[in-house]
């Protein structure tokens, strides 16, 4: 096993590595996971989940890292399961807790959707700011003239 000395270790602006963002994700679940069930009865699992949902949804919006994102929702979705919906870690019986697990894991789908629709828009918006005298191709939808078969002034 050989080490890496011009690897820059610590560079400000470079990407968080997966294992900081997994952790730091899984405090903020476990915070959301205590606060739904010092709000919310046990009986009230909508909201639960809900609650759970939101959290799951704002982290992936806000992380880059897909795996990051997974790992935190299964997580997510396990600890809403074993320790909201049933007692003690038990991760089987009915209730369909399951089933409420799946908004969780919808919500994290939503969240990074979001996260890549707004990383495409700001590429597109630094690009432009970027090379501002470079011509870019219009996307706007170009009409048949008049006399093209199908037109407005085909006969």
């Amino acid at each position: 096993m050989s080490v890496d000395r011009d690897q820059e270790i610590g560079a400000y602006g470079g990407p968080t590595p997966a294992g900081i963002s997994v952790a730091v994700g899984w405090a903020v679940m476990v915070g959301t996971v205590l606060l739904s069930a010092a709000l919310f009865p046990p009986v009230d699992l909508p909201a639960r989940a809900l609650l759970v949902a939101v959290a799951a949804g704002a982290y992936a919006a806000l992380v880059a890292d897909l795996r990051a994102v997974a790992a935190v929702t299964a997580l997510a979705m396990a600890t809403f399961v074993g320790f909201l919906a049933h007692r003690f870690g038990e991760l089987t019986g009915g209730g369909g807790a399951w089933t409420y697990a799946a908004l969780i894991a919808f919500a994290a789908v939503l969240g990074a959707g979001y996260r890549q629709l707004r990383s495409m828009a700001s590429a597109d918006g630094e690009e432009a700011a970027r090379y501002p005298s470079v011509a870019r191709p219009r996307t706007n939808v170009v009409a048949p003239p008049d006399d093209a078969p199908g037109g407005p002034g085909a006969a």
